[in-house]
């Protein structure tokens, strides 16, 4: 018999849902890319804060001459640039001041990385340990920006597409690339940022927008429905294997959420596996097997 699941909408919440009373049968993988796990919101926004706060730490600060008020902004904006000043483009208000989480976990991670005593927060996220946890959630967060700024402008412009295609195109795919590097552009400035030409971060958010987007939203163009009638059966096997029900394997939204997170995870541990080489790789294929495996297979344990 399969685990307990307890069915709600997408906005409930249980109470106690913490204490691991509700067990969702789908694979631990796609509960982690898609955020569906508790405390997401907590857990994905400190160890955000906790990459800025490293880049700082380990870059401009790393002899911690920096006066403590420019290094705690300097970390803040190295982590939520986009955050705080993207959503202006759209007049929606930034989650910086609407959000007391995403501040929050910016004091929190400034002081995890610089004044826990005998430096332990550093030097624990300075690890190979430290620098996988943080690279991980860090993308997950990144992946729920892309994909929730990709559904925001859709949200707003589908009801105005050109006369030339059905649906709004550059709208909810720009929004989400200006998201992911926005912190670059105010850190490094426009020209530095771009002097030696189009960032990782800029093809990261741009192929992973376009495709969630054209796969999710554009649901009568012809490049949604090719992309779509490509992919969608290999990715009913995919959602399948992954313990997906009926309604799960056809959610489009959900299926492109997960590929888009997927993208990103296995291409941020190849990146940090090139710094470790063998025992890199091998940790990254093990965490992702520890992922991989669903719920069921490890009941009796």
């Amino acid at each position: 018999p399969r685990l307990l699941k307890i069915h709600t909408s997408s906005n409930s919440k249980l109470p106690f849902q913490h204490l691991n009373i509700v067990h969702n049968k789908m694979n631990h993988l796609v509960a982690l890319v898609t955020a569906d796990f508790p405390y997401a919101t907590e857990t994905l926004c400190l160890f955000m804060a906790i990459q800025g706060a490293m880049t700082v730490r380990k870059g401009a600060n790393s002899k911690k001459s920096m006066n403590w008020f420019h290094a705690f902004l300097k970390s803040t904006l190295t982590a939520y640039s986009g955050a705080a000043f993207t959503n202006m483009f759209m007049g929606r208000p930034t989650a910086m001041f609407s959000n007391d989480i995403f501040f929050g976990a910016c004091v929190i991670g400034f002081v995890i990385v610089n004044y826990l005593p005998m430096d332990i927060g550093y030097h624990f996220f300075n690890t190979f340990l430290g620098e996988a946890l943080y690279t991980v959630f860090s993308q997950v967060f990144r992946m729920g920006g892309v994909t929730g700024f990709s559904d925001a402008a859709y949200a707003a412009f589908k009801d105005t597409p050109s006369v030339w295609y059905p649906t709004p195109i550059f709208g909810p795919i720009l929004f989400p690339v200006a998201l992911g590097n926005m912190g670059g552009f105010f850190m490094k400035g426009f020209d530095a940022y771009l002097e030696k030409g189009m960032p990782w971060l800029f093809q990261q958010a741009l192929a992973s927008a376009t495709f969630y987007h054209f796969y999710a939203h554009d649901a009568e163009g012809y490049v949604g429905q090719t992309v779509r009638g490509v992919v969608k059966p290999l990715g009913i096997a995919f959602m399948t294997l992954m313990g997906a029900d009926e309604k799960e394997r056809e959610d489009d939204v959900l299926f492109a959420k997960v590929i888009v997170g997927i993208f990103m995870l296995v291409i941020a541990h190849c990146f940090f596996a090139l710094f470790f080489l063998d025992f890199g790789a091998t940790f990254t294929f093990l965490l992702f097997l520890l992922f991989i495996i669903p719920p069921n297979a490890v009941k009796g344990l």
